[in-house]
């Protein structure tokens, strides 16, 4: 009963502490933009070849009327282009321009630089450690 009562306050604790870790200003900024404008970039960048706008939606975990707008955005700025898929019709690729490629790489090097100062205040070993944890929550299936 001790057990349970005790991994009850371990589960209140790690959803409080979520919490407050996502709804900080600064990292909601950053965790939306994964979503976003800047996750369609770098999962464009990372494939290297045309993706589908539905892969996109699943892989991002956006509803179809977000992925469209983040890719009307993209669009407009001169960072992607949106074609026919040339065996389907039906499904629309998109595709990095050099510009979306600058833009990606521009992006990633600002968040390694947030990660860099995560990383000065965890220190390397704990720093490892995270990644190792959240390797693991990655697994969970309930």
């Amino acid at each position: 009963m001790r057990m349970i009562m005790e991994l009850e306050d371990l589960g209140e604790q790690l959803y409080n502490l979520l919490a407050q870790v996502l709804n900080r200003p600064e990292n909601r900024a950053f965790f939306d933009s994964i979503r976003g404008e800047y996750g369609v970039l770098w999962y464009l960048l990372t494939k290297k070849e045309a993706v589908s706008a539905g892969e996109l939606k699943e892989k991002l975990h956006v509803v179809p009327g977000r992925m469209t707008d983040i890719l009307t955005a993209l669009e407009k700025k001169g960072l992607i282009i949106r074609q026919k898929n040339k065996t389907d019709k039906r499904v629309v690729d998109v595709v990095l321009t050099k510009e979306g490629e600058k833009e990606a790489a521009r992006r990633r090097k600002e968040i390694h630089e947030e990660y860099r100062g995560l990383f000065e205040i965890l220190g390397y070993d704990d720093a490892k450690e995270l990644i190792r944890l959240l390797k693991i929550l990655l697994t969970y299936k309930k």
